[in-house]
């Protein structure tokens, strides 16, 4: 009796202790060597392991303090795209098989839910797009569609209940109509009501990318069952981030900064400078300075100065003894700047193609400014002889170059195209783009 007594007791640390696992196996096995697991935070992601796959299997076990929440697991690079998210509880272990064509959770009651929910919604989402699609206006059809949707949310929302993915579903709630709509009416109501379920101070949805998918799926979406111009869409733009400012009042500000950072930074991959100004100088740029965001401030100063449409930064060099300026130049119709190194062999690939290019557009049409970010003279001197035609500038001290500073110059080469204003009209990667530019133009 006593030694059962005994070794109940020793049982009991080991299992308050338990820790949980996650296991998975990647295919094909050659390609995935390696793994790096990040626990998703309001406003970042915070690293928590690394570690190598073995023959395609993954092992790692969670510390007793681990948090419960969303992590990330990156198996590869870029590190942004190569990479998928999973539901962490504290009380089950984890196992997934992964393939080029995704991930299928075959252990995690929560994580099975999760892709098993947004699967069937999916699919039940088509049904109403090919019913719209088809032109249908049976409204008795379209009433046991969206019924499916309902009753499918309802038995998902109950197999979830005291599950954390259960505060995915109930915000991933659909709007569901009580009678027949036409497609604009339909339309209309989704972005009326596409917030009605997001509880947008729920600290499970913050510390996951949940909100920010979210917000970023209505700001490109909500738009008007018609084609529209450009102008249009900028207004319409402006109309989607509002709503978001609005819906997100309430959260702190910190966040606040997250989301629209999200967003500003979205629009800057689009190379939307006119919206992504908008939101710096609209919201992002307040919260920065309020929460004393010295980089993000600095960042957001930068993107301004070189966006489409402003002013080039000045450059000044000095030629026989005289101070010459950017601002100054007369002559011609477009200038490029070109950032360059004469130590950079895709430089050295690029240059003689621009002066081809250059020399092949009729007389006062282009003028290049080539300045070289370069640790010495010598180099540069001998290979910026190569390009006579060309106005240069030692830019010593390379990557601490004041003016490749200004310009935010990380790579070579880097060119700007600007008008005869000196205004910025183009960020061509390299002269077959620059050829594409005017190309279009």
């Amino acid at each position: 009796m006593i030694k059962k007594l005994l070794c109940i007791l020793f049982l009991i640390p080991l299992c308050l202790q338990a820790q949980q696992t996650l296991s998975g196996t990647f295919s094909p096995a050659e390609n995935y060597e390696w793994f790096i697991i990040y626990k998703l935070k309001t406003t970042h992601q915070a690293y928590v392991a690394n570690g190598k796959i073995v023959d395609g299997k993954l092992n790692y076990t969670f510390k007793p303090s681990a948090e419960k929440g969303m992590y990330r697991l990156v198996y590869g690079l870029p590190q942004e795209s190569e990479n998928f998210d999973f539901i962490y509880s504290g009380e089950e272990d984890i196992a997934f098989d992964f393939s080029e064509k995704g991930i299928d959770f075959t252990l995690s009651k929560e994580n099975k839910l999760n892709t098993s929910y947004f699967s069937s919604i999916n699919k039940v989402k088509r049904q109403i797009n090919t019913f719209y699609q088809n032109g249908d206006t049976d409204k008795e059809a379209f009433l046991a569609i969206f019924k499916m949707l309902d009753d499918t949310q309802k038995v998902f929302e109950k197999e979830a209940e005291g599950t954390m993915v259960s505060h995915f579903i109930k915000a991933s709630r659909s709007y569901i109509p009580k009678a027949y709509e036409k497609p604009q009416v339909m339309v209309d109501n989704i972005k009326k009501h596409y917030f009605d379920h997001i509880d947008f101070s729920d600290s499970i949805l913050q510390n996951s990318d949940f909100i920010s998918e979210k917000i970023s799926n209505y700001v490109f979406t909500a738009m008007p069952m018609k084609e529209i111009t450009g102008k249009e869409l900028t207004e319409q733009y402006k109309k989607n981030i509002a709503t978001i400012a609005e819906k997100i009042k309430p959260v702190a500000k910190d966040y606040q900064k997250t989301l629209f950072n999200v967003l500003w930074e979205q629009m800057v991959v689009l190379e939307n400078d006119a919206i992504a100004n908008h939101i710096s100088d609209t919201y992002l740029l307040s919260l920065a300075t309020e929460l004393n965001d010295k980089t993000l401030i600095e960042k957001l100063e930068k993107f301004k100065r070189l966006s489409f449409g402003a002013v080039a930064p000045e450059i000044t060099w000095v030629k026989d003894n005289k101070i010459h300026k950017l601002s100054e130049l007369e002559g011609a119709e477009n200038y490029v700047i070109v950032f360059w190194s004469s130590t950079c062999s895709h430089c050295l690939k690029e240059m003689p193609k621009l002066k081809e290019f250059v020399t092949a557009q009729e007389k006062g049409k282009f003028k290049v400014i080539a300045i070289g970010l370069e640790d010495e003279r010598a180099s540069w001197a001998n290979e910026s002889s190569f390009y006579p035609d060309f106005i240069h500038v030692l830019g010593l001290q390379k990557w601490d170059n004041e003016i490749g500073n200004r310009y935010d110059v990380s790579s070579t080469p880097t060119f700007f195209v600007l008008d005869k204003d000196k205004r910025i009209i183009g960020k061509p990667y390299g002269v077959k783009e620059l050829k594409e530019f005017y190309a279009e133009k």
